[in-house]
Formats: C-alpha cells, structure tokens, sequence
C-alpha cells in the first residue's frame, strides 16, 4: 500500500507527538529521569495480593510519624499502613532508607510506595504520584537557645542554614532565599539530625526543619533549642507511588477517604500528634 504525501506527513506529525507526551510523562526528580518503571500487567494491587506483602518505603528517622523504639519501627505511618495493608488482606513490609534516595528507589522497585511524610511539592509531583493529603506541617527555622538575633527571614542573610538534602524545608528554603535575593549558604544533610548536630555543634547558624520534627527534637534536648522563625505555611503530606501505578494510588485515596469520614484518621492523629490536623476539605 502507497500513502500519499499528506497521508504520510499526517502519520510522522502524530507518531512525533506521541513521542512528545511519552516524553513529558517520563518522571524526573529534579530534573533527573528517574529509572524505567513498566507497571504489572495486570495492576500493581494484583501484585501485592498475589505475594501476599505491601512493602513500604520510610525513613525511620521522623518522629512521631516514623521512628525506631527499642528495636522495632513504629509510629503514625506505621500504623496508618497496617491498616491499608489489612485492607487489602496482606501483611506490610517496612524498608528504612536514606531520604536523599527514597524516590530513585521507588522506581528501581524496592518497594511498592511511599508512606514515610512525605511533603507534596510541585517539584516532586513531576516524579510521583500523590494521594490526597492525610497529614499537615508546617517549616520552622531553629537556632541555639538564648539566641534572638532572628526575627524575619531576611536577618538570615549571610548565614549558614542547615537542612535535610531533597526534604521539603530545602525546597521550600530554596524558593524564599530566591524570593527575597539573600545571600544564604545552605548545608543539606541527609538527615536532620545531621543538622541538628551542627547547629548544636555552631556549624551553621540555624536549621529549617518541620515543627513535628522540632518537636520532638526540643522533648529530647530541653533548653538547647528554640524556634526563631515561624512560617505560615503548612505542609500537606501524601502517600507517593509510581505515577504508573494508578491502581494502587486510586485505592489508597479511597481508603485516605473512608478514614477521614468514619474520625478515625482524627483519632490516629490524635494518638501520636495530640491534635487532629487541619487538612484540605476537598
């Protein structure tokens, strides 16, 4: 069969624009393309039923969302998963791994999701896929005791600010020096801790970090800590997958719902936050 030269221009300009979506609907993380990912068959849930185990990916560093005590991991998330993964009639497999590399290993199938607080940025939306959210934060900047040198963000200018590497404060610490044109070093570390340590250690000057995490930061270490700056945004948090993993994001976003509207998400909140948490109506 001959196409006419219309009929074939007609066929390039739709097969060079499929190639364009497909491209644009690769996942990168900053910027990066992240490892190739090929869906089940069959769906992702039918995986998870078939082998009996929902593993999920955390950082068992972020009290009290997750966190190791006497040996066993444990906390909101924790729970919250056992529950999902009761749901779906399998047991839940939790692996602890370094947040700088949470996401690249979603993609290289260590685990199913990620249910370890994560922040919903624009950024990592071009990575994940992300439930609605179930859980809300917010940023603090903290400095050593006794220190009241900072009362705005631009007193910052000039100073070293501790951070987590590709956490959401980074994020959102990036977005603010370039708002307001300050001449910040930023220190990421892979954890909080990390930065907690140089700040208590006069190695940066301050540390951006959420108030959960500052939280129980100030329990363990009374008096050496205080919150300098407060800012008025809330994170929402999500439970992230593959974007390719529909079927599994659809379920955890009903079950997200069902929690919400029977008070028991209210209740988990409660348990571990002594408060249940402002989240989006819709």
């Amino acid at each position: 069969m001959h196409l006419t030269h219309t009929t074939a221009l007609s066929i390039t300009a739709l097969l060079l624009s499929s190639v364009a979506v497909s491209a644009q609907a690769v996942p990168t993380l900053n910027g990066e393309t992240l490892p190739q990912y090929v869906a089940p068959s069959d769906g992702l849930l039918a995986e998870i039923g078939e082998r009996g185990v929902l593993v999920n990916g955390i950082e068992a560093q972020n009290p009290p969302f997750e966190y190791v005590d006497d040996g066993n991991i444990v906390g909101f998330d924790i729970d919250i998963t056992n529950l999902f993964a009761s749901r779906l009639g399998v047991k839940a497999e939790f692996i602890d791994t370094a947040w700088s590399g949470v996401i690249p290993s979603l993609y290289t199938k260590k685990f199913d999701m990620i249910w370890s607080a994560m922040t919903i940025t624009e950024p990592r939306k071009e990575a994940v896929a992300f439930s609605m959210p179930y859980a809300s934060d917010k940023v603090e900047f903290i400095v050593s005791a006794g220190n009241d040198t900072y009362e705005d963000i631009k007193d910052f200018d000039g100073k070293v600010l501790g951070t987590q590497l590709n956490s959401a404060a980074e994020f959102q610490a990036k977005e603010l020096i370039a708002e307001h044109g300050l001449e910040i070093e930023l220190k990421s570390f892979d954890s909080f801790q990390g930065a907690y340590l140089d700040l208590r250690n006069g190695n940066v000057d301050a540390v951006t970090s959420t108030q959960l995490n500052n939280r129980q930061l100030f329990d363990a270490n009374p008096g050496v800590f205080e919150v300098a700056l407060e800012l008025p945004i809330y994170n929402y948090v999500g439970v992230a997958v593959r974007q390719q993993d529909q079927d599994l994001l659809a379920e955890i976003d009903a079950f997200i719902a069902e929690m919400k509207e029977s008070g028991e998400l209210s209740a988990l909140q409660e348990k571990w936050f002594g408060y249940a948490m402002d989240l989006p109506t819709e």
